[in-house]
């Protein structure tokens, strides 16, 4: 490949690395994420909401969120929270997410935030790795934190906020934080295993905002002009970056959709609140597509009422045939992908947005090119400032474009490490000849030769449940505590709806009872929250294993793969060895 082509791509062949074609990043000398983002809510519209609840009317404005967030800060601190302690936030979606979480930050506390799907037994492990000094909870969720914490220790957010009329606002910037002290403890389960803390820092923090300004500007357009739909959990880290970090920094208008998802519930609020662009995950973006394919008397009647332009898939690969169906029921919307990670603050990785030309709107590129169209879709080009990597597993190569390795990332969005896991870190982050710190992502990619990555498989073993991140390896330590089974092994089956499955693959041990697979099912389901549940059984003489006793998961997933047909049921019995 020439030079120029290589220009093309971002590529540099002397250090083997590609470089983001936006410009960098400027941001302020800010020390924290709060001293970033306040003096900018001062700045927009007071009569502009920064938040819309869809389900009650209800409005944040953006001179509120600020003052609920500072005094939100000084009635924490009357509660002992200080710099340094982890405060963990087990809530729901709401208007009070974004006022208590940054609360928390502005006095230089770490917050952690927990999925309300999770089981008493996994919020306790979570509760012993994070050692949280205190929970700030809903009354309906309390009752799972259960004897973690003292009683005096786990706030109930509703009491909390209807206290704060009695509080001065906390002092801005009088935390002493600096932009290498931790902002965020999220948690992962990384490339492997079980889940683990991922460190982020009020650096990496502001940096996730500040890239997000910038792919989100509109060319020719401000930012406020965008109103984004947020069906999206602000637990986890996509939601998290995108409506605690990401609009209020741009000014722009969040409308939650809380609860269930619900297409209905969405459309009916996106047209209300004319909605410009929707962040979602690939099981939202096929459920809305199939629910439109399937109206009378005109599919597109109702995409044809709606404001959207922009829909932004993250958490899981979308499917070509997927992306087709959307665009036949939304021809006026355009639906790209981006791609990142807790490790990364957020997104690494994101496609053009319109009013950008998109060719057949598959998101694989902005030029017109008269190269073939590549296997899979383009998850967009690096954000500023991000640098990365191709780098071929076995040789430890940097690769050029169109050749397939694993993807490194380099950038100020990138973790301090994971909590207490000193090899998990390592093992993460390592460090190049020029002493330069790179994050292996464990997947599979390739950068084309227009500077577009492209995600080819992954290395790592998660399983996607819905963009949800289920771990193999917590699985298999639940079905290895049942009474009748000699072994087991959990990979990862194609879903339509969901994207992958986790499906158990079980030895009986011998003489025992002999369990049936809703036997299986029902065991698993009572001890983790239910999108890692397992979803089918296959019963095998044997788990393919390594001499070292290591599940051969390649092997596993092919196997899986060749009982389609017979994969309707909750059960397989298999009689030949995996």
């Amino acid at each position: 490949m020439d030079t120029e082509a290589h220009l093309t791509a971002g590529y540099c062949a002397a250090t083997g690395t590609y470089s983001s074609r936006h410009p960098p990043l400027t941001t302020a000398a800010a020390a924290s994420f709060p001293d970033y983002l306040f003096p900018r809510l001062l700045t927009f519209p007071p009569d502009s909401p920064a938040f819309v609840d869809a389900s009650t009317g209800a409005t944040l404005s953006f001179p509120d969120l600020r003052t609920l967030s500072l005094k939100a800060a000084a009635a924490l601190s009357a509660l002992g929270l200080r710099r340094g302690h982890v405060a963990l936030l087990l809530a729901p979606s709401s208007l009070h997410f974004p006022v208590v979480s940054l609360g928390v930050l502005s006095l230089g506390a770490v917050l952690s935030t927990a999925n309300p799907l999770l089981t008493p037994r996994e919020l306790a492990d979570q509760a012993r790795d994070s050692e949280p000094f205190l929970a700030l909870t809903t009354a309906e969720l309390a009752p799972k934190l259960g004897s973690l914490l003292a009683a005096s220790r786990v706030v109930l957010v509703d009491q909390l906020l209807a206290g704060l009329a009695g509080h001065d606002a906390w002092a801005a910037g009088a935390s002493g934080i600096g932009r290498d002290d931790p902002a965020l403890l999220f948690y992962s389960s990384g490339t492997t295993g079980r889940s683990k803390g991922v460190v982020s820092t009020h650096g990496n923090v502001i940096a996730a905002a500040a890239l997000l300004q910038h792919v989100w500007r509109r060319r020719g357009g401000g930012d406020a002009e965008d109103v984004y739909g947020c069906v999206l959990p602000m637990f986890h880290m996509f939601g998290f970056s995108a409506f605690v970090l990401g609009t209020p920094a741009i000014g722009a208008t969040a409308v939650l959709v809380p609860g269930r998802f619900s297409v209905d519930r969405l459309m009916a609020a996106m047209e209300e609140h004319r909605v410009t662009r929707l962040l979602a995950v690939p099981p939202m973006v096929v459920q809305m597509a199939k629910k439109l394919a399937a109206g009378e008397p005109s599919p597109t009647s109702s995409a044809r009422r709606l404001c959207l332009r922009d829909v932004v898939s993250s958490g899981a690969p979308l499917q070509r045939d997927h992306m087709a169906r959307f665009a036949s029921c939304f021809p006026r919307v355009s639906l790209v992908q981006c791609y990142g990670l807790t490790e990364t603050t957020g997104i690494v990785t994101m496609c053009d947005l319109s009013p950008l030309p998109h060719g057949n709107g598959n998101g694989d590129g902005v030029e017109s090119s008269n190269e073939p169209p590549p296997a899979s879709i383009s998850i967009g080009r690096l954000v500023p400032s991000t640098e990365a990597r191709i780098v071929d597993a076995e040789s430890g190569e940097s690769l050029p474009p169109n050749r397939v390795g694993e993807l490194w990332i380099r950038g100020p969005t990138v973790m301090q490490g994971y909590l207490r896991r000193g090899e998990a870190t390592a093992a993460a982050l390592v460090t190049d000849g020029g002493g330069r710190r790179w994050l292996r992502t464990g997947d599979l990619c390739s950068v084309d030769s227009r500077g577009l990555v492209h995600v080819v498989d992954r290395i790592k073993e998660l399983i996607k449940y819905k963009a949800y991140q289920v771990a193999p390896a917590e699985l298999e330590d639940v079905l290895a505590a049942h009474p009748d089974i000699h072994d087991a092994a959990v990979a990862p089956y194609p879903d339509e709806e969901a994207g992958e499955i986790p499906v158990a693959c079980v030895v009986r041990k011998p003489g025992s009872n002999q369990p049936q697979a809703q036997d299986v099912l029902s065991f698993v389901q009572s001890k983790v929250a239910p999108y890692k549940k397992v979803r089918r059984v296959v019963f095998v003489d044997c788990i393919p294993r390594s001499p070292s006793g290591k599940i051969l998961r390649a092997q596993l997933k092919s196997f899986l793969r060749t009982t389609t047909c017979e994969m309707h049921g909750a059960e397989l019995q298999a009689t030949t060895r995996v």
